[in-house]
């Protein structure tokens, strides 16, 4: 068992590293998409083994990283070392059910949902303030980045054009924060279904169908959107960004209660489909879904439109 767990742990050390050094080294191509799975081996082992192991494998790989640079290193420990540690945790938490069966009752997805649409808010409004106290700091700094952007992928300079700056300093922290919640989320499910074909007793993935935010969110949406539209300079760009954070977390609110109160239909597969396909051609789909989320805010939608039917 013990030979088992090292086997992981060194293997899990290796692929993170390299899933986040090899886009560093200039390659680009299909390759590149590997920095999307940074989080996935450090999720396989808190699921499989528990927060230590997350520890013990994130540490070595930190300092394979910092032969590329401290500020590398530092970036790796902040955006996913560090939050793969958190969450693991709380992804471990479980106890025993009180009734005769002793049902392993886990921590609940909903709150790690939670906590990963505001873990995705936090390390996205600290990288604004990194990159700039003030909005001209800021935009000078977005300017530098998308220069040293073009050295690594040349490919994207056709794609992206610093011809208004002000936007795309506006944008790209949107962007990134909803990077980053897919990429958490993604990896968090996958990581569950690899780990539940390892060991039957591993966590498994509660299901789709019964995530939703926590009530308060949208009291700190309310707060957000009128600081969007009132407030000026750095302070817009952060609320803009956790706006379209929380926002974010509705949509996928408004997916799972869709999820959910199709589960009696026949059609329920190509009503799914078709509604997915449909949001991937014309993005602009994705709005009534999210007010669909926002509705939910109590947390009580669900049984509502069962009880109508």
């Amino acid at each position: 068992m013990i030979k088992k767990q090292i086997s992981f742990l060194f293997l899990a050390i290796l692929l993170q590293a390299l899933f986040f050094i090899y886009p560093l080294s200039g390659n680009s191509g299909v390759l590149f998409n590997l920095f999307l799975f940074c989080p996935l081996p450090l999720y396989f082992l808190g699921i499989l083994y528990g927060v230590r192991y997350v520890i013990f494998a994130s540490i070595p790989a930190i300092l394979i990283i910092y032969t590329y640079g401290f500020n590398i290193a530092v970036a790796y420990a902040l955006l996913f070392a560090a939050p793969a540690i958190y969450l693991s945790y709380f992804i471990g938490l479980n106890k025993m059910s009180g009734s005769g069966n002793k049902e392993i009752l886990w921590y609940p997805l909903s709150l790690i949902f939670s906590k990963i649409i505001m873990l995705s808010l936090i390390l996205s409004i600290v990288g604004i303030l990194f990159l700039g106290t003030n909005i001209v700091d800021y935009n000078n700094t977005i300017s530098a980045i998308y220069s040293d952007v073009y050295q690594i992928r040349p490919d994207l300079e056709q794609t992206i054009q610093l011809n208004n700056i002000a936007l795309m300093s506006a944008s790209l922290p949107s962007i990134i924060v909803a990077f980053w919640i897919i990429i958490f989320l993604a990896n968090l499910w996958i990581a569950t279904k690899i780990t539940k074909k390892i060991d039957y007793n591993a966590r498994s993935w509660d299901g789709f169908d019964e995530i939703s935010l926590h009530k308060n969110y949208i009291y700190l949406l309310t707060v957000l959107l009128v600081l969007a539209f009132t407030a000026q300079g750095i302070i817009k760009v952060m609320s803009i960004t956790g706006a379209t954070a929380i926002l974010i977390g509705y949509s996928i609110n408004g997916l799972s209660v869709l999820h959910n109160v199709t589960k009696s239909l026949n059609l329920r597969p190509l009503l799914l489909t078709t509604l997915y396909i449909l949001v991937l051609l014309f993005v602009p789909l994705i709005i009534p879904v999210t007010i669909l989320g926002i509705m939910d805010y109590k947390n009580n939608l669900r049984n509502k439109i069962k009880s109508r039917r």
